[in-house]
Order: C-alpha cells, then sequence, then structure tokens
C-alpha cells in the first residue's frame, strides 16, 4: 500500500516536474529567440544619454575637430567668417525675427539647439542664424521676410506632395464648402460620409476614424489594437519613428520606461521568429515603410551627423517588398495584425501610399500630412474586427478614443478636395511623372557632382532624398549652411531629409543641381573637405577626435583642466610646426624619446645609467635643432626666450661637470672611472633639478604660474608626443 502510494507520488512529481521543465525550456526559447531579435540601440542610447555631458568646442577646437593642419584651419577661419557675414547681409530681418523670438518660443529653442552635432553647437549658435521665415510660396520657392525667394525643400515636413497652388485652392475650396457651418464640432458636415467613403477605397478597409495629428492618431491604432486583441505588447522596428507619443517611443526623446512596445530589428530573421514565438503577447506590429530607406537607423539628420559614415541609405525597393511580404505572412500564421504607420509615405510613394507601392496590404494604416490638403489631421483605416471601440458582450469595457477637433468641418472640406483629386485616374500618371523627374534629376545631380570631384552624393526613395557623403569628413553637417547662401530652404533636419513635389519642373530640378553644386564647391574651397593628400591622417585624427570627445562628454573633466590641455597641446603644435620640419631632425626625436622614456623608468633604481643615457639622447635632440633647423624656426625663443644659445650654455654645463671631475682624478683606469660615472650620474640630475626648477621660477616671475606649468607638463610629456607625431609611419617629408 506504502510503496503504491509513493509511486503515485514519484509519478505525479515528474509529471509536475516535466510540466514546469518544459515550461521554463519554452520561456527560455522564447528569451533566447527574443534576445537576438531586439535592437538594443534604443535602451543603450537612453542609458547613455544619463551619462553624456555637454561637449562644446572652442573657437579653437572648432577648425581643428578632424587634426587638419594649420593652412587648412586658416582657409576654414577665413570661408566660416565670410560665410557668416553674408548670411547675416542677406536675411537680416529673418534673423532679427528669430533672435527675438527665440526666448519665448521653445519650439525654435530646441530645433535651433539640434541643427547640427552638439559638439559645433554653440560656436554656430553664436555666429549663425538659420532662422526661414516665410511670407509666400510660388511653386516650390519660397519668399522669405526679408524679400528674397528662396527654393523649399524641406516639403512641409512631408505635407507638400501636390505641390502648394493645389494646396491653396483645396483649402480655399474646403473652406468655402463648409463656412456657412463654422466651427460647430459634435454634428458632424455631411462631407464626413464622402470622405469616408473615399478613404475606404483607398485604403481598402471597412471602417474610419478622424484624429487631429499624425501621433494622435497612431496612439489611436495602437490603443484599438490592444483593445481588440487582448494583448498589450506592440512590436516596433529599430530606426522607426511613431510620433512624438513615449508609447511608441523606446530610445531617445522621451524617457518614460516602457515595458509594451517591443523593438526588433528591422530586416532580421530572428525578428520573424521572435514575432512567433511571443505572438500570444502581441497586439500590433507597427511598421512604418519610409524605414525602407534607411533600416535599423533613425530618421536621418545633420544634427547626428558627426562623420560620414553615420548616415547610409539601401535601396528599398526589391529586398524590403520582400520583407514586408515574409513579415505579412508571419503575422497571418500567428493572427497578429500588421499596422502601417503611413503619415510619412501615404499618398507620397503611390496614391495608395505605401501597400500599393509595396504590393503589401496591412491590417490597419495610418494617415496624416497631405491627406487633409494641407490642414492638420490624422487618419485610422483599417478592418472592422480592429476598429471596435466597446464590447458588446461587457458594456462597462471601452476604448475612450475622441478628440475635440476630430473631424472639424474645415479640416473635412480641405479633405475632400484631396481625396477627390487624388482617386481620379490621370492623378496616377502625375504620380508616376513626379518619381520620374526626381529619379532623372538624381542621376543627372550625380554625375555633375562626380564630374566636379565632390564628394556629395544624392540618394532618393520616390520624391524622398537624402545627401551621403562619399568622403570621411567631421563638418558635412555644414553643407546645410552653404545651401542657405546658396538659396536653398532646408527644414531643420538639414540635408537628412529633404522632399520634391508635383510643383519641381524640370527649370527648378536644374536650378537645384546648380545650387547643390555651387554650395558643394564653396565647401570644399573653404577647406571642409580635405583628400587623403592633402590629409594624410584625416581617418586616424577623426578617430582619435571622436574618441577623446567621447570620453570627455562622458567622464566630467573639469573645464580648467580641459582648457589646460588644450594650451599645452597648442604649445607642442607650435614647437613642431616652429622647429620640427626637416625629417632628420625628426628621426633624432624619435630615438632621443624613446631612450628619454626608458629613463624615466631606469632612473627609480639605476640613476647613473639612467642620466648617462638621456645625457646622451639630449646631445642628439640639440645638434638636430642647432644643425638641422633654421633658427628662424625656433619659436619658443619668441614664446618664452628659451633659444638655441641658451640651450647650447645648459649643454656646455653638463659637459663642464665630468671634464672637472676627470681633471681631479688620481687615475683614469676603469675601476676609477666607476665612482666618477656615478658621481657625474648624480650631479647632472641635480643640475636637470636647477635648471628645470630655475626655469619654472623664472616663467612664474615672469609669465605667470599657468604659462610655467604649461611649459613644464609640455616638457615632461614631449617624449610621449613625439614617439607618435615621428614614428616612421607618420615621419613628415621635407
Amino acid at each position: 500500500m506504502n510503496e503504491g502510494l509513493r509511486l503515485e507520488w514519484l509519478v505525479a512529481g515528474l509529471l509536475v516536474g516535466s510540466i514546469v521543465a518544459a515550461l521554463v525550456a519554452r520561456r527560455a526559447v522564447t528569451a533566447f529567440w527574443t534576445l537576438r531579435a531586439m535592437a538594443l540601440t534604443p535602451t543603450l542610447s537612453r542609458r547613455l544619454s544619463r551619462w553624456v555631458k555637454p561637449r562644446s568646442y572652442s573657437d579653437e577646437e572648432f577648425f581643428r575637430a578632424d587634426g587638419a593642419a594649420e593652412p587648412w584651419v586658416e582657409r576654414r577661419q577665413q570661408g566660416l567668417a565670410r560665410l557668416a557675414s553674408f548670411l547675416r547681409a542677406r536675411y537680416p530681418r529673418c534673423a532679427d525675427w528669430g533672435d527675438a523670438l527665440r526666448t519665448s518660443f521653445s519650439d525654435l529653442r530646441f530645433t535651433d539647439a539640434n541643427r547640427v552635432p552638439f559638439p559645433f553647437a554653440r560656436f554656430m549658435r553664436d555666429h549663425f542664424n538659420q532662422c526661414a521665415v516665410v511670407t509666400a510660396s510660388d511653386g516650390p520657392r519660397l519668399q522669405d521676410l526679408d524679400g528674397h525667394w528662396t527654393l523649399g525643400v524641406g516639403g512641409s515636413y512631408g505635407v507638400n506632395v501636390a505641390g502648394f497652388a493645389r494646396y491653396k485652392e483645396w483649402m480655399a475650396r474646403g473652406l468655402e464648402r463648409v463656412q456657412d457651418l463654422g466651427p460647430v464640432l459634435g454634428p458632424l458636415h455631411p462631407v464626413v460620409a464622402e470622405n469616408t467613403t473615399l478613404l475606404k477605397s483607398v485604403s481598402g478597409f471597412d471602417e474610419v476614424s478622424f484624429h487631429m495629428s499624425g501621433t494622435e492618431a497612431v496612439m489611436a491604432a495602437v490603443r484599438m489594437a490592444r483593445f481588440n486583441t487582448r494583448r498589450k505588447l506592440i512590436v516596433c522596428f529599430a530606426g522607426a519613428y511613431h510620433g512624438w507619443w513615449d508609447g511608441v517611443q523606446p530610445g531617445l526623446g522621451s524617457e518614460r520606461s516602457i515595458d509594451d512596445c517591443l523593438t526588433l530589428k528591422d530586416l532580421h530573421e530572428a525578428s520573424l521568429e521572435a514575432i512567433r514565438r511571443r505572438a500570444g503577447e502581441i497586439a500590433g506590429v507597427l511598421v512604418n515603410p519610409v524605414q525602407s530607406f534607411h533600416p535599423n537607423a533613425p530618421p536621418p539628420s545633420d544634427a547626428i551627423l558627426l562623420t560620414s559614415g553615420v548616415r547610409r541609405t539601401e535601396d528599398p525597393s526589391a529586398r524590403y517588398a520582400e520583407w514586408l511580404r515574409r513579415l505579412r505572412a508571419v503575422c497571418d500564421e500567428c493572427d497578429v495584425p500588421l499596422i502601417f504607420d503611413e503619415v510619412y509615405t501615404g499618398f507620397r510613394l503611390a496614391p495608395g501610399g505605401a501597400q500599393e507601392f509595396f504590393g503589401v496590404a496591412a491590417d490597419m494604416v495610418v494617415y496624416g500630412k497631405t491627406v487633409a490638403g494641407g490642414m492638420p489631421i490624422g487618419v485610422v483605416c483599417g478592418k472592422k474586427a480592429l476598429m471596435r471601440r466597446f464590447d458588446a458582450e461587457r458594456p462597462m469595457r471601452i476604448a475612450y478614443v475622441v478628440g475635440t477637433f476630430s473631424a472639424h468641418p474645415v479640416v473635412m472640406g480641405a479633405m475632400n478636395e484631396f481625396l477627390r483629386w487624388v482617386v481620379e485616374p490621370s492623378t496616377a500618371q502625375l504620380y508616376t511623372e513626379m518619381n520620374e523627374r526626381c529619379a532623372q534629376w538624381v542621376q543627372a545631380t550625380n554625375r555633375r557632382l562626380l564630374d566636379a570631384a565632390l564628394p556629395v552624393r544624392v540618394v532618393h526613395l520616390g520624391t524622398v532624398w537624402t545627401v551621403l557623403f562619399s568622403e570621411p569628413g567631421r563638418y558635412n553637417w555644414l553643407l546645410q549652411y552653404y545651401l542657405r547662401a546658396e538659396g536653398v530652404t532646408l527644414s531643420w533636419v538639414g540635408t537628412g531629409r529633404c522632399l520634391s513635389s508635383m510643383d519641381f519642373t524640370d527649370k527648378d530640378y536644374e536650378a537645384l543641381a546648380t545650387k547643390l553644386v555651387a554650395a558643394a564647391r564653396a565647401m570644399k574651397a573653404d577647406a571642409w573637405w580635405l583628400s587623403a593628400d592633402e590629409h594624410p591622417k584625416r581617418e586616424k585624427n577623426m578617430r582619435n577626435r571622436l574618441v577623446q570627445d567621447a570620453f570627455l562628454s562622458l567622464v566630467r573633466v573639469p573645464r580648467p583642466l580641459q582648457s589646460f590641455y588644450t594650451e599645452v597641446m597648442r604649445r607642442k603644435k607650435d614647437d613642431h610646426h616652429a622647429s620640427h620640419s626637416n625629417p632628420t631632425n625628426q628621426l633624432f626625436h624619435i630615438i632621443s624619446s624613446s631612450v628619454f622614456l626608458g629613463c624615466y623608468a631606469l632612473a627609480f633604481w639605476d640613476l647613473t645609467t639612467a642620466m648617462w643615457a638621456g645625457l646622451a639622447a639630449l646631445f642628439l635632440r640639440q645638434i638636430g635643432h642647432a644643425i638641422l633647423e633654421p633658427p628662424c624656426h625656433d619659436k619658443e625663443a619668441l614664446l618664452l626666450g628659451f633659444n638655441t644659445r641658451n640651450k647650447t650654455l645648459i649643454l656646455g654645463a653638463y659637459l663642464l661637470i665630468p671634464v672637472v671631475h676627470l681633471l681631479s682624478a688620481s687615475a683614469w683606469t676603469v675601476e676609477a672611472m666607476r665612482p666618477i660615472a656615478a658621481a657625474v650620474g648624480v650631479e647632472w640630475f641635480l643640475w636637470t633639478l636647477v635648471v628645470v626648477g630655475g626655469r619654472v621660477a623664472y616663467l612664474v616671475l615672469t609669465h605667470g604660474a599657468r604659462l610655467a606649468m604649461v611649459w613644464f607638463v609640455k616638457l615632461i610629456t614631449d617624449p610621449i608626443t613625439d614617439v607618435v607625431a615621428y614614428s616612421p609611419r607618420y615621419l613628415r617629408r621635407a
């Protein structure tokens, strides 16, 4: 009986254990695929944002971020001063307007602070004002407050597809249609019904919901997906922007911790498997199709253009379409809703948006920007099962998604004009022509840039285009300022995302190409792009400077110490240019500096050997200066009065010490020389302390303690920097 009972318990225990083990194994496998598929950049960037401190280049550092030589630095300084003066003279009223409003208008301060990489931002704010204030439009041209007409490529953040003239007409006709009603909200204008029918036809879905912006429409789509699936997890893809709502912004831009949004790698096999494994938790997979242009990267902006390699694009047509088809298949297989965020791509890539362009249908689609004919709007279209906002079985369970200005009569009137235009058969041909003109312009412009040997290329997705840089550089973001001088108006993201529209004629495209080439020529002429021949160590210098900037941004080095370090390095650079131009002298410095570094360590246990070796190295070093370098190169004499003659007298004193000992020696045998050598080494060491200490004291009295310490630190660290500067790989040629 007892044995039978024990057997039953054993079987039960094994059964429970097996179930627990199976559940644990299943969770482990799910966790494995999730970790493989997860994009770590959003989490890491958020954590990094808590540690990174402000880092602003000084006026001197600004021009040397890539380690360029002094002649190039001087040309840059002259070029940027000339550019700043030109822009101030050309746009004085725009600048004054921006300056007057900056302290009161937080939106302006935000965009102003995010135009360029942050180490350069302070200098640019002090010398430039990119505020564009416009009063009229004519085709793609904009008239600013100073009366100048410029070519606009900002595209009103994606609103302008059909051309400003059409939007003006639609807004006027739309207002005329509803003006008898006015801003009556709650009751609906009859035009809402026609708009709903048209949107259902364009999107291919059962129901429509109106909202006040693209961000709000994304919020509504996510809430309805969660409500109707009874799941909480939303899947996004790395780099995709879905508006400023923190619920779908796991990276920079929001600081609220979110555990119901999973960011996966775009175009990655593991992401499909992670969706399969976690299908029971996922309320929807949210896709922004414009990411096909730059998968797994944030929307391109000049503010993050620290180097040329930061900005990359891909040919989106075939590969991304295949990815969306596979994603569609997995969502169907797992009964997970697929949601397209077409706030940007809807009605831009094609009349039917990304669904038509890529040939993949979603379960919900979000529209915004252009769909309201120039008015503010957000729209959600979806299948009936996903659009419900109440539960017929549980009357107290509702999804509260409403807004005061939803379906505003004026917005609905302008939207109706746009929608009736977009469904006309002839409109599809206009889209084809628009995309073809942009593609032809990109090809022609790239040929001109290549012929002019400029390190700039243009790539596009439909009429969305961006500028890439084919050579390493730290100053690519400056192109937006040179374009401004040529009469091109960009959005605050600069050359990262530009837009064309149907009102761009061949003449406009020709003018745009000419302006782009002229701006790039001017930028190259001002030495912001240096070739490998002009700047042989550019990549090494850029990499080192980026590492240094990262360190100084993470580790809070006191500003006085930063300033002191900069001064020491400047003195070293001045010393190098003044008295180290001869290759043989540079070779002598490599040898002597290597010996000095060995002597620094050796002096702690064998002072005699260290001093004798060090003095031999010092003589070699000074021979190079005295014989191989012209006297006019000794810039230290101009800075501190410490010239070659003074150095020679000090060396003479070093020589006098062993001479005195030798003359007073009783015998010149090897045994007799050993104690003399030791005594000479000690006296040399003491004489070194006197010379260096005396020099520091003299400099304190004549130039102040700071300059004295600069000289002292430079003196003892010269061997380190000399070995790096004059090593065989980087040995300068005469």
